[in-house]
């Protein structure tokens, strides 16, 4: 597990780990791939889309009280020009 963890997070070279595999059986060398593939393209892949979401959420929030800030503003411009 620790090789495996290891192997995905850079603390360890990938041909460190299939070289002791190699001499057991070909079979764990297609898993062990399988599982540096699955983790790096999928699991990786979610992590990183829902950072992108809450800033895409957060960028669209700031975007909202912008809006909201100008109209205020406006209200206040509106009623200072009927005083007048």
């Amino acid at each position: 597990m620790l090789s495996l963890f290891m192997s995905i997070s850079g603390g360890v070279s990938w041909e460190n780990v299939i070289a002791p595999l190699k001499e057991v059986s070909l079979v764990w060398v297609v898993v062990y791939l399988f599982y540096i593939s699955f983790t790096y393209f999928a699991v990786l892949n979610v992590v990183t889309a829902v950072f992108c979401q809450s800033a895409i959420d957060g960028a669209q929030n700031d975007h909202a009280s912008k809006v909201h800030a100008i109209l205020a503003n406006k209200e206040q411009h509106l009623t200072k020009i009927s005083t007048l």
